[in-house]
């Protein structure tokens, strides 16, 4: 089914499709907007798209949002036509979540593959229930070992 809301954009108001499916393959190839999905009555995620591939509706929003039953939120993902990647406002374009809404694990991507943020941060890092760090793991473009060393010329946020 499909409808269409209408949602306050500063002093404007912006036209969302939203369509609601019982399976991906509902989504037509070339859809723009929103898709949410509901099993066993209560909503289990919510996709953004744009021509067909997820895409991010904002910089602080993702394209995609995992629930659990009970609501919480489970993981969200960051995309960019159909990619994952860091949003431009920093921070890690993968982020999951223990039930009690704490951080469990973050994940950096660049353009669709695993990369160290631009500040160094490692590609994933899991936490622990308290916080503290359980595994952190480095990539560069896609690949697993070592960050690679700056140049002197290359500031730390642009590697």
């Amino acid at each position: 089914m499909e409808f269409v809301d209408l949602v306050p954009n500063s002093l404007t108001f912006r036209i969302i499709n939203t369509i609601d499916v019982d399976d991906e393959s509902e989504i037509p190839a070339d859809y723009t907007g929103r898709v949410r999905r509901y099993v066993a009555g209560s909503l289990a995620y919510v996709g953004w798209y744009r021509v067909g591939r997820l895409h991010n509706p904002g910089r602080s929003n993702p394209a995609y949002r995992r629930l659990r039953p009970d609501g919480t939120l489970k993981y969200e993902l960051f995309y960019t036509y159909g990619e994952l990647d860091d949003p431009a406002g920093g921070g890690p374009a993968v982020r999951g979540f223990y039930a009690d809404s704490s951080l469990h694990y973050e994940e950096h991507y660049r353009a669709g593959k695993r990369n160290d943020a631009a500040d160094g941060t490692p590609a994933i890092r899991k936490l622990r229930h308290d916080g503290s760090i359980r595994h952190q793991l480095h990539y560069t473009d896609g690949r697993r070992g070592l960050p690679r060393a700056r140049r002197s010329s290359e500031s730390a946020f642009n590697p």
